[in-house]
C-alpha cells in the first residue's frame, strides 16, 4: 500500500511538471507570435528630391553687370570698363579752351547687361582729382540723370534731366547719398540705359595764373545689386 501511495503521489507531481511546462512554452509561443506580428507590419520606404526650378534640377545664382557707352563709342558698342581710366566722355571743343565762366556738357550712358539682375548706382570722383593740380583746383562740375543721351547738350543738360545728382560741387565730390537705379535685363535683352550728363564749368573770376593749364579728372559708378 505505501509503495502505491508513492508512486501515485510521484505520478501526480510528474504530470503537474509537464502541465507547468506546457503552460510556459506556450507563454513563450504568445511572445514569439507578437513579435513576429510587429516585425511584418513595419514596411520600409524612402522618398527622394531635387532642388530646382520650374521642373529641372539644380539651383544657380544670379548675375550683376554694367556697361558703358560714351558718344565715341560705336552707337550700338557697349562696354564693360571696370578699371580706369575709362571710356572717355566727349566734353567738346569747348573743354580745350576754358575760359572764366564757360562750360562744357558730356555724358556716359549706363545699363544692366543681358540677365542681369537690376542695381543702384552712386556717383563717385575718380581719387586723382585730388591731385588734378591747381586747375582741377578750381573746376566745378554738376551731374544730371537723363533718359536719354539726345538731352544732353549746352541747351538741356538740365531741362531735360529727371533728377540732378550733383550741384556745382568740386571735383573730389561724389554724389553721396543721391544715387539711381538700374533696371534688370531678361533673358533677351539688356535693361533700359540711363544717361549721366556731366557739365564742368571753370567759374567767372578764376585766377589767370590757371591760363594754358591741363587737369586730368574722372569718375566713376559704384555699382550695387538689388
Amino acid at each position: 500500500m505505501g509503495d502505491q501511495k508513492m508512486s501515485g503521489i510521484r505520478t501526480r507531481r510528474a504530470r503537474a511538471r509537464r502541465r507547468k511546462a506546457v503552460a510556459i512554452a506556450a507563454v513563450g509561443a504568445v511572445v514569439l507570435a507578437g513579435a513576429t506580428v510587429t516585425s511584418l507590419a513595419s514596411w520600409l520606404d524612402q522618398e527622394w528630391v531635387t532642388a530646382g526650378v520650374d521642373g529641372t534640377s539644380g539651383i544657380a545664382s544670379s548675375s550683376f553687370e554694367v556697361q558703358q557707352h560714351v558718344a565715341t563709342d560705336t552707337v550700338t558698342l557697349w562696354h564693360d570698363r571696370e578699371t580706369g581710366p575709362g571710356g572717355v566722355v566727349d566734353f567738346g571743343s569747348l573743354a580745350s579752351t576754358l575760359s572764366p565762366g564757360v562750360s562744357a556738357v558730356g555724358y556716359v550712358s549706363l545699363r544692366a547687361t543681358q540677365g542681369s539682375v537690376a542695381g543702384t548706382l552712386t556717383l563717385q570722383p575718380a581719387p586723382g582729382n585730388a591731385s588734378s593740380g591747381a586747375l582741377g583746383t578750381a573746376l566745378r562740375y554738376s551731374a544730371w540723370l537723363h533718359d536719354t543721351a539726345t538731352t544732353c547738350d549746352a541747351t538741356t543738360y538740365a531741362s531735360g534731366a529727371i533728377s540732378q545728382l550733383v550741384t556745382d560741387q568740386a571735383l573730389t565730390v561724389g554724389s553721396g547719398s543721391t544715387t539711381f537705379a538700374l533696371a534688370a535685363g531678361t533673358s533677351s535683352a539688356a535693361g533700359d540705359d540711363q544717361t549721366v550728363c556731366f557739365r564742368i564749368t571753370l567759374p567767372s573770376g578764376a585766377s589767370d595764373s590757371l591760363q594754358g593749364q591741363t587737369a586730368a579728372v574722372g569718375w566713376y559708378f559704384d555699382a550695387v545689386s538689388d
